[in-house]
């Protein structure tokens, strides 16, 4: 905890101590935003009060507003603010005791903001926040809830197709991705001989890698008799149903276009469910993505899509251009931040009303004329790995 959270913890605490109404209550949670410093403080009396110190109550007389029983839960009070970047500053034993037992009896059917789950089973994993410990703290038997972490706790390794991948820090150009490194077996990464560093998103990081190693590294040979099948059941079944109506299967969706969507579904957690056969698991993954089939359709035999092409979304996000490598999703996003404009290429994108995530990127800070030049050299089926070098100083940062 740092000098100023430590203060702001202080005198909210002698605030409470000193008040004849709170005096019986105690600070639950410090949420921080990273880039304006503010924070979201809760206090509660462990059963029905609570109060909370916000930026937006520091206008109010008392410096607080009253949160209602009724209305106080995790996914409202924490975990969308987890996935708007907040950052957990402080959080007490009882209170992760008491989100454990939530997320163990919700998730992830029943809770809205799943991403910041995610993002707080990650606070867990690199802070060492497990059921043993918050059963010695608590003296209670905690519901293990680490089987949905998605994730890798920062500085630990996953092995993936012979490849050791090890999560770093975090990517100082974007809060929301991990640095991590990959080797090609466990003596060059005893040796600590990377064969590269990328970028990549935080939430679902393991699914990420994999993604990643499969795009750059692994031997296509291997799963291509897969991607054939796959690309013959999609154009003369499962497509056609969704995007035409004509009676001549054979020749209403494009080989290539089926073809780009078996590789997709080579990336998607159905493919590798080995409890039904590979037809079953491709017709779900099918009926679940529909949209988002019919929109890169759209976008593939160039008509208009729903929405604009280029248009703006969320968080400061303007899709200047959308396209495809090698019939991967590709998008230049010019992003507004704090310290100015930045520009990325995001691979393996996807919109969802006005939110964009990818699964890896490209930053090029302000520079627009070479991300302009490596987007034309990736539409041409150009390779970015030599782009980004890790710069060994983040971590000094």
């Amino acid at each position: 905890m740092n000098e100023r959270i430590e203060r702001v913890k202080e005198e909210i605490e002698n605030f409470l101590k000193n008040s004849v109404d709170h005096q019986n209550k105690h600070i639950d949670y410090i949420l921080v935003d990273p880039d304006t410093n503010e924070t979201y403080v809760l206090a509660s009396d462990g059963y029905d009060e609570a109060i909370e110190f916000t930026p937006l109550s520091k206008n109010y007389e008392e410096g607080y507003t009253n949160v209602p029983e009724w209305d106080y839960n995790f996914d409202y009070y924490i975990y969308n603010l987890l996935e708007e970047g907040k950052q957990i500053a402080y959080m007490s034993d009882d209170v992760h005791y008491g989100i454990w037992n939530s997320i163990h009896e919700l998730y992830p059917e029943d809770i809205d903001y799943k991403d910041g789950v995610q993002w707080y089973l990650q606070y867990c994993a690199d802070k060492g926040i497990t059921k043993e410990y918050l059963d010695e703290k608590t003296s209670n038997d905690t519901p293990d809830i680490m089987k949905h972490f998605e994730g890798l706790a920062m500085f630990d390794t996953m092995e993936y197709k012979g490849y050791i991948i090890e999560a770093d820090d975090i990517n100082f150009d974007n809060p929301k991705e991990n640095l991590v490194n990959i080797y090609e077996n466990k003596q060059d990464y005893e040796n600590k001989e990377c064969i590269e560093t990328v970028s990549l998103n935080t939430v679902g990081l393991k699914q990420n890698i994999r993604d990643y190693i499969d795009e750059f590294y692994v031997d296509k040979t291997v799963i291509e008799s897969d991607k054939a099948y796959f690309t013959f059941v999609l154009g003369y079944d499962l497509l056609n149903d969704m995007l035409t109506k004509s009676s001549t299967p054979e020749n209403d969706v494009s080989y290539d276009f089926c073809n780009m969507v078996a590789g997709e579904f080579l990336k998607s957690k159905e493919y590798k469910n080995e409890k039904y056969s590979a037809y079953e698991m491709l017709e779900k993954w099918v009926n679940d993505n529909k949209n988002y089939i019919k929109t890169q359709h759209s976008l593939f035999i160039g008509e208009t899509p729903e929405r604009d092409k280029t248009r703006m979304l969320g968080n400061g996000m303007y899709i200047m251009d959308l396209g495809y490598r090698n019939k991967q999703p590709v998008a230049l996003i010019e992003k507004n931040t704090d310290y100015g404009i930045e520009y990325i290429i995001a691979f393996n994108y996807k919109i969802d009303n006005d939110r964009i995530d990818w699964a890896y990127g490209y930053y090029y800070n302000d520079n627009l004329s070479k991300a302009k030049q490596d987007f034309s050299k990736v539409l041409s089926g150009g390779n970015l790995a030599d782009t980004f070098n890790k710069n060994k100083k983040d971590k000094e940062r």
